[in-house]
């Protein structure tokens, strides 16, 4: 379900999407139809929002284009990142610790067909969805209806990311 969700995204390729990265990530238990690809909402000033949809829920997300591959600021594996992810729905407070191994990280774009060079080589940075399939897939979001993830900053294949669940009354 969810990698479908990404593939679609994955299908944004050329020298502009090269180096994209995501800012914020939402995605919702609400079913929706892209007819199978992303659909572009807003394209302004380096920032692109594309929303991707099937039956099993719909995903939107804000990026900014062109830039170039941060360089890691710790050694492999030292460096803490810490995000926030608020939900709505049946969700519980939880902080959840997650590590993606450069196997992960490859074995993760391969299969979505993400050919972005900043998850390339030896070091490369954790895709924002590869960390948003993994916080949905634990016990504290199997409730969600919404989730909303922003990212600060690049998170690194060894590094450790802290997600912090919190629970949002909706509007």
């Amino acid at each position: 379900m969810f990698r479908d969700l990404a593939r679609m995204t994955a299908q944004l390729k050329g020298p502009r999407y090269e180096g994209a990265l995501i800012g914020r990530a939402v995605w919702e238990r609400r079913p929706g139809d892209t007819k199978g690809r992303p659909e572009v909402l807003r394209d302004a000033h380096g920032l692109m929002e594309v929303m991707a949809a099937d039956a099993s829920g719909r995903l939107t997300l804000v990026m900014m284009l062109g830039h170039v591959a941060p360089a890691s600021e710790s050694s492999a594996g030292t460096a803490v990142h810490r995000l926030r992810l608020l939900a709505t729905g049946d969700a519980a407070p939880a902080v959840i610790s997650l590590r993606f191994s450069v196997r992960d990280v490859h074995d993760f774009v391969r299969a979505v067909g993400d050919t972005n060079p900043l998850h390339a080589g030896p070091h490369p940075v954790v895709p924002g969805l590869a960390i948003l399939e993994a916080a949905l897939a634990q016990p504290a979001l199997a409730g969600a209806e919404r989730t909303e993830l922003r990212f600060r900053g690049a998170s690194f294949a060894g590094d450790t990311i802290e997600v912090d669940v919190r629970t949002v009354v909706p509007r």
